[in-house]
């Protein structure tokens, strides 16, 4: 008998299937077939199938059930999703969100005015990129002929087409270019 999960998306399941384990702390067989389902939309059904067999056995429930959390709350809140819900003490709205795709029902997305994460959290470094990230960054000193030392320090900024490009102020390289694809 194939489980909830491989039901839903119609696909084979025997004794060794990778999804039985993850739904047994379901015990709704509708709430388990509905989180697959939206699992399996959210990630695409192969890689969240990669993303399960890439953990060992006795934590793939563990992983099941934080990609779930973390899927309802990128749907609900796509720019920091579930560690932002966190972070703004918002942890109820993802739970919320959970127990409404277990009871099959559609989420929407979070009006804009929602909080912001507190300065406390930001400046802790769990939040985004640090300040001066996405300006400058000092690469470590590096060591030129003779043994003597510099530090260097590396410029980025976005070009036309929306590619970041970065370069060497110190050094007087080119600009390479980076993420070509954004």
């Amino acid at each position: 008998m194939s489980c909830n999960g491989c039901r839903v998306l119609r696909r084979r399941c025997g004794v060794d299937c990778i999804l039985r384990p993850c739904l047994d702390e379901l015990d709704n067989p509708q709430a388990q077939a509905n989180a697959t389902l939206f699992l399996s939309k959210f990630f695409g059904r192969s890689d969240l199938f990669s993303l399960i067999s890439s953990v060992p056995l006795h934590r793939r429930p563990a992983l099941f059930r934080s990609l779930l959390y973390e899927a309802c709350g990128r749907t609900v809140n796509p720019v920091s999703g579930a560690v932002g819900l966190l972070a703004t003490r918002n942890w109820h709205v993802c739970v919320r969100a959970v127990e409404t795709v277990l009871s099959g029902g559609d989420l929407r997305q979070i009006s804009a005015d929602f909080p912001n994460p507190s300065r406390r959290f930001q400046k802790g470094g769990a939040w985004g990129s640090s300040e001066q990230s996405a300006v400058t960054r000092s690469r470590p000193t590096a060591t030129i002929d003779g043994g003597a030392q510099r530090g260097s320090t590396e410029r980025t900024r976005t070009s036309e087409s929306g590619c970041r490009i970065a370069g060497d102020v110190a050094g007087g390289k080119a600009p390479k270019l980076l993420n070509l694809f954004l």
